[in-house]
């Protein structure tokens, strides 16, 4: 997809006098010595004429540096050089994509696509932007492309079983059969597959998976995600093991470490989570930022001497520092000191929904005027009716149910004794989600017009006329003492529930409410909710992201609702 591995055609180097030269740095480029690579461009792009493989080249390497603004200018002069140049366009396009805009890199994509429509490598990058964006069906029509050029195109294959696996199509172990079939060894392929498997009940699919990963031990990624299926699929408490065999055979595996104590977090074991760091700082050569990690889980496990300790040691351009020492100046009750803390790294970076959540805690506890204005103006906090008429209201909750026969509870999420559905809801093909997605957009719709003036100081008004869309989406499924646990979402800015069943209860009962406002557990803060919302079927609850917000539990009956965040629609101008 990213055009980076390709070696510049030969043919474009016809008129380049200086072709030893362009072949070293381009040797350097491909070994990965890029520091190299670019020294030779520079010097070659002084003493050679003009020509579009060596800005396109250059256009690699700064992209390889992470320059992507470089790597645009390169592209767009080879471009200016050779029009017709398609690497560069593509290479250019993909860089639009990432540092100026997804639409106008769309846009530089479809347009090379229609000057070479049977060029079925352009049509899976497509595939695959799309994906990204979570067009699926735009997905689909790509890849379907793709494969209409040359049926056996691996990439095509691939992308195309993803997609398969996101719109729940009923051919989805066939398609994965297939892209495994072209690429073996893939080790995307080979989880997406067992994933696959294990979603429509193929309980044996985890222990095939953990055979294939025995030859694959240096693939992080993939002995985390093997832990997930079995805490989630089996509820093993063995689900670590394997990770630990490795751990004492090569310790110094820092992003291993990094990963498996990022997985203990998400199960909220925060005392394990800092003493897997504690290990780590042991035997890693970042000792800096394993202490932050010990830090961190100490106090979020209710250590608040530990972690006091090692924050004092930990010196204050450790990445990630502020913003962890700002919640456990919260912890320590340092309110003050917290504030001004909070508001310097806001300075910084203003649209950090973490720390306002954090902000909105503080200045609510201490009594700053600017609550009011964070929390409490007229139109944050939103109920209304889902405008769905009951005949397709009902045909939607059949379909939630049907999904959560083959849900589960997901690490990593507020969800406790419940289920949460699989991948994005509304990536999925059934005419009734479709329907329920444009009854909430037009609900989303009623609350943006219902918001207090636009604010560029806030962190949600200041998006308040901006092109906005729906991304993450779920559904959750809650019994017996089912709950979520009080906590933000920091990847949006509007945040919801939409109720489908609730539990029955005395009107005066406290069980099952929604409550806005709430701290999580661990910030050890005394303060109440600011809303205490006793739901209803048919409801549908809209706030922003920086609120902490969590349910009570209910002794009796079941709790199914839909749940999606809100967040900036990069794919529109605006």
């Amino acid at each position: 997809m990213q055009g980076t591995a390709r070696s510049v055609i030969m043919a474009a180097m016809a008129s380049l006098s200086h072709q030893a030269d362009f072949a070293a740095a381009e040797r350097a480029y491909l070994e990965g010595r890029l520091q190299d690579a670019r020294a030779r461009l520079l010097t070659l792009e002084r003493a050679a004429p003009p020509h579009p493989a060596i800005h396109r080249l250059r256009g690699l390497v700064e992209s390889g540096l992470g320059d992507e603004e470089a790597a645009l200018a390169s592209y767009e002069r080879a471009l200016a050089l050779a029009p017709d140049f398609r690497d560069a366009a593509l290479n250019r396009a993909i860089s639009l994509y990432r540092v100026r805009s997804q639409r106008e890199g769309l846009a530089a994509l479809r347009l090379l696509i229609s000057r070479n429509p049977a060029d079925g490598a352009l049509w899976n990058v497509l595939g695959y932007l799309e994906l990204d964006i979570r067009d699926v069906s735009a997905a689909a029509a790509a890849f379907d492309q793709a494969l209409s050029l040359r049926p056996d195109d691996p990439m095509a294959l691939k992308g195309r079983a993803s997609v398969a696996r996101d719109r729940g199509e009923s051919d989805v172990l066939d398609r994965y059969a297939a892209a495994r079939a072209a690429l073996p060894q893939d080790p995307q392929l080979i989880l997406e597959q067992a994933q696959a498997k294990i979603a429509e009940g193929d309980d044996d699919a985890i222990d095939a998976y953990a055979q294939i990963l025995e030859r694959m031990p240096e693939w992080t990624e993939g002995q985390i995600e093997l832990a997930r299926m079995k805490l989630e699929t089996r509820q093993d408490e063995g689900f670590a093991d394997h990770i630990h065999l490795l751990l004492r055979r090569e310790p110094a595996r820092p992003e291993l470490w990094r990963q498996y104590i990022r997985f203990l977090s998400d199960c909220a074991r925060f005392e394990a989570a800092a003493e897997a760091a504690c290990e780590a700082r042991a035997v890693c050569a970042d000792d800096d930022e394993f202490a932050l990690l010990e830090a961190v889980h100490a106090g979020r496990a209710g250590d608040v001497a530990r972690a006091s300790a090692l924050f004092a040691a930990i010196p204050p351009d450790v990445p990630g520092r502020r913003l962890h020492e700002n919640a456990h100046l919260v912890r320590q009750g340092r309110l003050d000191l917290a504030k001004t803390s909070i508001e310097a790294a806001l300075v910084e970076d203003p649209s950090d929904i973490g720390s306002w959540a954090l902000a909105e805690l503080v200045y609510r506890k201490l009594g700053d005027e600017r609550s009011a204005w964070l929390s409490c103006q007229p139109g944050l906090v939103s109920t209304s009716d889902l405008p769905l008429d009951p005949g397709r209201f009902e045909a939607v909750k059949t379909v939630l149910l049907r999904l959560h026969r083959s849900a589960v509870q997901m690490v990593g999420q507020s969800v406790r004794a419940g289920t949460q559905t699989r991948g994005f809801l509304f990536d999925r093909s059934e005419s009734e989600l479709v329907e329920l997605r444009q009854a909430l957009e037009a609900a989303l719709a009623d609350y943006r017009a219902g918001l207090p003036a636009a604010d560029d100081r806030h962190p949600l008004l200041r998006h308040r006329n901006a092109p906005l869309a729906i991304q993450g989406n779920w559904s959750i499924r809650l019994a017996g003492s089912g709950h979520h646990v009080s906590h933000i979402h920091p990847q949006g800015l509007i945040s919801s529930a939409c109720y489908f069943i609730v539990p029955d209860r005395a009107a005066s009962s406290l069980e099952g409410r929604l409550e806005i406002g709430r701290p999580s557990m661990d910030l050890m803060l005394d303060l109440e909710p600011l809303h205490v919302i006793a739901p209803r079927v048919g409801q549908l609850v809209l706030f922003p992201s920086y609120f902490y917000h969590g349910t009570t539990p209910f002794a009796v009956g079941e709790r199914l609702t839909v749940a999606f965040d809100v967040n900036r629609d990069l794919t529109r101008p605006g």
